[in-house]
């Protein structure tokens, strides 16, 4: 090999441990990185080495992810680590968050999948309260609202957020909660 190739080589690797660096490490609440954040960070090229990391990760059962951002652009994608798998509930219940909590995630992504993807908030709370009490209701929402889970607009209309987009695999979640109601006992 070159020396013009091994120099390469090694800029690459570089390149990809301060990738792996940038998104591991968190700034603020949310998790991973902007785009113009990795651009900054890594240079124009920034998506083939996001490539070469989400390689170098796959046999520990993770993947680079990027959720578009409202614009569209590489600027406003956010992209972070995430699991291949989803995680079983076990794993789950030792991530710090409760199951009831867990349940009131998806439930309301559920419920706001079914219809067609915005809803106002007082549908949601109504729909909630039906299962759980009106403070779990409440609280879980607020949070769930600050962590980029779900999104509320000005109008008070709540929608799937761009975490949710990255963490939950939507399809399976709507596909395990459809075969769970058709094994319910009929009243």
């Amino acid at each position: 090999m070159s020396e013009e190739a091994q120099a390469d080589r090694a800029l690459l690797e570089r390149k990809v441990r301060k990738a792996f660096q940038v998104l591991v490490l968190q700034r603020g609440r949310n998790p991973g990185v902007k785009g113009w954040e990795m651009k900054r960070s890594l240079g124009r090229d920034f998506r083939s080495i996001l490539e070469v990391l989400s390689e170098e990760v796959a046999p520990l059962g993770l993947e680079v992810f990027e959720v578009k951002g409202p614009e569209g652009t590489d600027d406003s994608s956010r992209f972070l680590l995430r699991f291949k798998e989803p995680p079983t509930v076990s794993e789950a219940e030792t991530s710090g968050i409760r199951i009831d909590d867990l349940a009131v995630l998806a439930a309301t992504i559920a419920f706001v999948n079914s219809k067609q993807g915005r809803v106002g908030r007082k549908e949601v709370e109504h729909f909630l309260r039906e299962k759980f009490p009106k403070w779990r209701v409440e609280y879980s929402l607020d949070r769930y609202v600050k962590r980029g889970y779900l999104e509320q607009d000005e109008r008070s209309m709540i929608h799937v957020g761009w975490r949710t987009r990255a963490e939950v695999d939507e399809k399976t979640l709507m596909t395990m909660i459809l075969s769970r109601a058709q094994e319910a006992p009929k009243k």
